[in-house]
């Protein structure tokens, strides 16, 4: 076994059981499937807010005002 992976045994032996549901379902997302399906499964939240017009902060001027009707300056 590699130092990394005893030293990941070794942290998630001492995670309060709080904390052992949401690191196990980061855990499982990223681990690959048993039937050889997708190799690396990515998080639902994953391309979510993808539109292919860029970034949403820089254009966040453009989207208020288009919502509220006004013109873009």
């Amino acid at each position: 076994m590699s130092t990394l992976r005893e030293e990941l045994h070794e942290l998630i032996d001492r995670l309060p059981e709080s904390q052992v549901a949401p690191i196990l379902a980061l855990v499982r997302e990223s681990t690959p499937a048993e039937d050889g399906g997708q190799e690396w499964p990515l998080p639902d939240f994953v391309g979510a807010l993808s539109s292919g017009k860029g970034d949403l902060g820089a254009r966040s001027g453009d989207i208020l005002r288009a919502e509220l009707g006004r013109e873009t300056e």
